[in-house]
């Protein structure tokens, strides 16, 4: 009994990380004045609201409830656990006209300008697109956010940069470049364009 409920939980957890992974291809970025904007898509806000509003309910179940001096740390565990959640909510993307914008939900903003692009690279494994700059700084389509394709089609035509993609193997992972080609970008806006 107790394998078919991991298996159970596993299945669930399983169709959860689907449907997040199939939202953010069917969802659109929002255009504002200036700029391209990929929040996070909208089942990743509701699952964050749901597991915010579950682990809060349990911190305050389990610090009202359970008064035993030996289970006094289920109550923190709790409270971590939300404070992950709240930790693992991605950033809103923005392309905008003098660079890439990141925000946080934290306030906390990151910008790399065009001219400071340094690399572009691509997980083929679990589909991260990362933008990283000359300082080290890095913004990162992690999958969360509406509109992957179109994040990694403006980035990769504003920049002209090479992009690197790396494919994860068993043992090791093989990593190759494909270089920008002018030709193929107005193929894209073409084909866009019909």
């Amino acid at each position: 009994m107790d394998a078919f409920r991991h298996i159970l939980t596993a299945a669930v957890l399983a169709i959860i990380f689907r449907w997040l992974w199939k939202s953010s291809a069917i969802e659109q970025s929002k255009l504002e004045a200036g700029r391209q904007l990929f929040p996070p898509t909208r089942a990743m806000r509701i699952l964050t609201l749901i597991c915010g509003v579950v682990f809060t309910t349990l911190f305050v179940w389990s610090r009202l409830a359970l008064r035993q001096p030996a289970e006094w740390w289920v109550s923190y565990l709790f409270l971590g656990f939300l404070a992950l959640v709240l930790l693992a909510y991605p950033p809103v993307l923005s392309i905008e006209v003098d660079g890439i914008g990141s925000r946080s939900w934290f306030g906390r903003e990151k910008k790399i300008r065009w001219e400071d692009v340094a690399s572009l690279h691509f997980n083929s494994g679990n589909r991260q697109f990362t933008v990283r700059a000359n300082d080290g700084r890095q913004i990162t389509h992690a999958g969360f956010n509406a509109d992957p394709g179109l994040f990694q089609v403006e980035v990769h035509g504003r920049t002209r940069l090479p992009l690197k993609i790396t494919r994860p193997g068993t043992w090791k992972s093989e990593t190759f470049e494909i270089p920008y080609e002018e030709f193929e970008a107005a193929e894209e806006v073409s084909r866009d364009l019909s």
